[in-house]
């Protein structure tokens, strides 16, 4: 196990309106401790930061299986194994299949719907170039209205934003077993 190199600050020590977030997002799911608590080293910054990845992950305009593959993809394709953890078990919640989560990190290995497809190539696109090209923008727009195809553009850029920061940071999923 690495360890962490900015600890997550205790619960116990992060400010009132962290604390409340916290005990609002237990849907969340395990490893949400951990990312807090390493976001509470900046208070400001992690609660204006919380507000738009609930939106963005939990209550945004994209259907949720759609979003929850562009989270997979782009988590997988950014080795961001902390934010892949943490929404494997959503994506199954959400409609995807285990052979489809298995097959998002190895291309060619499932018959993906067209749509899918648009979508997973979407990512690909966005990951390498940060751009896509005019065939992705025209397969997108068949299949998403234009606020939804900007929350894919902003869910992939927060994806990659916060699995940069974890990573970089070592943050364990889970938090350390502690020894009496």
């Amino acid at each position: 196990m690495v360890n962490a190199r900015l600890a997550p600050v205790p619960q116990s020590q992060w400010p009132q309106p962290l604390q409340a977030v916290l005990e609002n997002s237990s849907a969340d799911g395990s490893g949400r401790e951990n990312l807090f608590g390493t976001l509470a080293h900046h208070p400001q910054l992690a609660y204006a930061w919380l507000g738009l990845a609930k939106l963005l992950t939990h209550n945004g305009l994209l259907p949720a299986r759609t979003r929850e593959l562009v989270v997979l993809r782009t988590s997988h394709r950014h080795g961001s194994a902390f934010v892949w953890a943490r929404h494997e078990q959503h994506a199954r919640e959400k409609g995807l299949s285990q052979a489809e989560i298995a097959a998002i990190s190895v291309p060619g290995t499932h018959p993906w719907s067209a749509e899918d497809q648009a979508v997973l190539t979407a990512v690909d696109e966005l990951v390498d170039r940060a751009d896509l090209s005019d065939d992705s923008w025209h397969r997108l727009s068949a299949l998403l209205d234009e606020p939804q195809i900007i929350e894919l553009l902003m869910v992939v850029g927060q994806c990659v934003t916060v699995g940069m920061t974890l990573r970089t940071l070592r943050t364990p999923l889970q938090a350390k077993e502690t020894s009496s």
